[in-house]
This record gives C-alpha cells, sequence and structure tokens, in this order.
C-alpha cells in the first residue's frame, strides 16, 4: 500500500498540474471562442471536469490548418476533425470527416467508377486533356463525337455509343479510357473489357463456377467498353453465348455501350460467319452485328501506328 505522506504528495502534484491545465485551457483563444459560440453554458466546473477532452480539442487541427496532407494529419483518428458537444453537464467530442478526407474519399469512390478488365495502365488513366492530336489523323473529330457522346450519357439522354475502329496501333483503346473517365468525373460508372482475355477468362469459370458471375457483371454493366473486339479466337459459343448474349442484354435494356475494333463492322461480320466448327454460318453473324448497329455509331479512326514511334 502507498505510504500516506506519498499519496498527498502525488495528489497535490496532480492537483498542480491540473490547475495549470485549467489556466491555460480558458485562456486558450479556441475555448475562448467556444465558450462565447456554444449553445450551452460552458461552466467552470465543467471545464475542470473534462481537462483532457479540452487539451486534446485544443492540441488538434480543426480545418487541416496544422496538416500537409491527409497522409501527415496530426488528429487522432486520422482525416477527422474533433467538435464539441455538451450534453448531461459534460464535455464531449465528437468526430466527422475533415474536407481533406472528404475529398480524398470522394477521389476514390470515383476512382471505383471504373472497373477494368486485363486493361493497360495507360488506358485506364488516359483523359482527353492528354491525347496527342495529330494533324495528319481525323482524331480531332472523333473525340468531339465521343465527347459529345459521354455529355448525353451524363445527361441522361438516350444515345447511341461508338464502334471505333482503325489499323493497330492509333490509339482506338485510349480513346475508350478518355471516355471512361469523362464518365467518372461524373459520377457514372463504367467497365472496360480487353475482349480477347475475358473471353479466356469465362472459359477458366467453368472449374471455379465465376463464369457467370463475370458475365452478368459485364453485361450489366452501367456503361460497357469492349476494347479490340474481334480479336479473340471466334467460337460458335463466344459468337452466340458471349457477344452476342451481351450486345442482346444491352440492347434491350438501352445500356450504352462502346467497342474498339481493328475490323469495321462488316469486316467483323465477315469474321464471325466462319467457325472451325460449324463452317460458314452468316445468319448467326449478322444477328450479332444488328445488335451491335444497334447500340453503336460506327466511326473510323484514321492516323498513324504510335506504338512504332
Amino acid at each position: 500500500m502507498e505510504p500516506i505522506n506519498q499519496f498527498l504528495k502525488n495528489s497535490k502534484k496532480i492537483k498542480d498540474n491540473n490547475d495549470k491545465l485549467y489556466e491555460s485551457l480558458i485562456q486558450h483563444p479556441r475555448i475562448i471562442e467556444l465558450i462565447e459560440n456554444s449553445d450551452f453554458e460552458i461552466t467552470r466546473s465543467m471545464i475542470r471536469n473534462d481537462l483532457l477532452q479540452l487539451k486534446r480539442y485544443t492540441e488538434q487541427s480543426l480545418a487541416c490548418e496544422k496538416c500537409s496532407s491527409l497522409g501527415e494529419c496530426i488528429n487522432h483518428p486520422q482525416g477527422y476533425v474533433p467538435s464539441i458537444d455538451v450534453r448531461g453537464g459534460r464535455i464531449h467530442i465528437i468526430y466527422s470527416p475533415c474536407p481533406t478526407k472528404i475529398k480524398d474519399d470522394a477521389f476514390r469512390e470515383k476512382e471505383k467508377m471504373i472497373e477494368s478488365y486485363h486493361v493497360p495502365k495507360d488506358v485506364k488513366d488516359a483523359t482527353f486533356e492528354t491525347v496527342f492530336l495529330d494533324p495528319d489523323s481525323n482524331r480531332q473529330e472523333i473525340i468531339k463525337r465521343a465527347i459529345s457522346t459521354s455529355k448525353k450519357i451524363i445527361e441522361g439522354i438516350d444515345t447511341k455509343g461508338l464502334y471505333i475502329h482503325g489499323s493497330f496501333g492509333i490509339g482506338k483503346s485510349y480513346l475508350l479510357g478518355c471516355i471512361a473517365n469523362e464518365l467518372k468525373d461524373q459520377s457514372v460508372s463504367s467497365i472496360i473489357v480487353y475482349v480477347p482475355e475475358i473471353i479466356r477468362d469465362l472459359k477458366a469459370g467453368f472449374k471455379d463456377g465465376t463464369t457467370d458471375k463475370k458475365f452478368n457483371t459485364i453485361k450489366n454493366a452501367q456503361v460497357l467498353m469492349l476494347d479490340d473486339l474481334g480479336a479473340e479466337d471466334v467460337t460458335p459459343w463466344v459468337r452466340d453465348e458471349i457477344i452476342t448474349g451481351i450486345l442482346h442484354h444491352r440492347m434491350v435494356e438501352g445500356l450504352p455501350t462502346f467497342v474498339s475494333s481493328n475490323y469495321s463492322i462488316e469486316e467483323l461480320e465477315y469474321r464471325y460467319s466462319r467457325t472451325k466448327e460449324n463452317g460458314v454460318e452468316e445468319t448467326k453473324a449478322r444477328r450479332m452485328t444488328e445488335r451491335l448497329r444497334a447500340l453503336c455509331e460506327e466511326v473510323q479512326l484514321e492516323g498513324s501506328n504510335y506504338r512504332n514511334n
């Protein structure tokens, strides 16, 4: 048991420290402002009863003024700003997200607006501001159409997407990324799918039972972008069950759809009409391309192969 003289000494020390803390708090500009502007009367005894709460309140940043970034926030918990709540004659601290955290959360939420499957980072991060405007291409014209179409989707106006075709390496996929980020900035979500790889994923999904989930996620996307359609191996299953299935669902539901391809729609129809398994099936290929035309306006992108530069 602690000796009585030591107990009294410690108690006096605690009292002296509390008195010093009290005197410093009632002179602190933040506490003075709190007392003057509070909807509830804050008494001296209330301050004495909750010295540590008020000390914590004075030490933290209220409007990010003491923090250079969210990662260097001095508050605990990080990213939250304290305010005082008076209940039952006691002083309590409540925490709300600070302005920096609100902005960061909004940014992270928007980042989720673009979901991608096997799409390069430069495509996913592409914006219209970073597009190279080659004077020897019609890129500027296509960009204007892409921006106009994006604006209609953002405003909720029924519109067709774009079927962007052209030769290798001229930036068709990059334009899809630009459209996705334009939509993201206005909180419209999209999914960009690199078609050859997602076909492999769907096939592999038969083993672990994930095919239906992935297929439904893609076909029900708020905005869908099929990148490099026609580069995959053409089989009756790919054409009739996957591609036509996706396009038919989106046509019926009126869901905006964008496509990039090395083939024009007419060339794509010819490619999809021929499979090793079933030979020539022009009607089935036409069924697919009719849905494609119902969903998209066909545009041809011209220009140099930037991959060779």
